[in-house]
């Protein structure tokens, strides 16, 4: 359902949050379904749990499958480097949804669940 990743997947995004300049550290939270950690971050803001999705493709089945502990809020990972699907967040929702990169974009912002990425042709 939400493990099935490859063995290097979580290693990586651990020290992509433990070298993060907005993360105080990460604690990982025992789910039976879903590999997920609380992210406790610097400058007074609030901490977020980042929940991992094991999905090849991420849509609304995703969404209706998330564990409990997004209910009030938090990041859904698209885990899988290879993944597809959407990267939006659901309307009304304190919920983040996407890959690493807009993960650790999100991080830097109190209400990380509204963050987008910049386009390509603004990165240049």
């Amino acid at each position: 359902m939400g493990k099935d990743l490859h063995y290097s997947i979580r290693p990586f995004i651990e020290r992509a949050l433990n070298s993060h300049s907005a993360v105080e550290s990460i604690e990982p939270i025992a789910l039976d379904d879903f590999y997920a950690y609380k992210v406790n971050r610097r400058r007074g803001m609030t901490s977020l749990v980042v929940v991992l999705s094991d999905d090849y493709h991420f849509g609304s089945a995703s969404l209706q499958s998330k564990p409990p502990i997004l209910k009030d809020g938090g990041f859904f990972l698209i885990a899988k480097p290879e993944a597809s699907g959407f990267e939006g967040n659901e309307p009304n929702e304190k919920l983040g949804i996407g890959k690493i990169g807009k993960l650790l974009g999100a991080l830097n912002r109190e209400d990380f669940w509204n963050y987008e990425p910049p386009k390509k042709d603004e990165e240049k």
